[in-house]
């Protein structure tokens, strides 16, 4: 499953916030591209609820995280051709 993991850290753009972020991510997903700037779309049998727990102890109780799941038949946007190509033989 892929999911879309997207965050605002509520105008408190710290770095080591990122990097908490970032970490997270990277230490439990099987893969990962990272779109845009405060998204990642990542690979994982982990439920949305464990990506949410996880993260929620990372950021501030102020910033705002959304996670849902990403299909390939629901999907469309303006992306490089690398993400697509990552995200095609995934998001089935």
């Amino acid at each position: 499953m892929v999911l879309l993991i997207s965050y605002d850290l509520n105008g408190r753009e710290r770095p080591s916030s990122y990097t908490a972020v970032r970490r997270v991510i990277e230490g439990n997903a099987r893969s990962f591209k990272k779109p845009l700037y405060s998204q990642w779309l990542v690979e994982t049998s982990r439920p949305i609820a464990w990506w949410q727990s996880t993260l929620v102890e990372v950021i501030d109780p102020d910033d705002r995280l959304f996670i849902c799941a990403a299909r390939w038949s629901e999907c469309d946007g303006w992306l490089s051709q690398d993400v697509w190509d990552w995200l095609r033989p995934r998001a089935r």
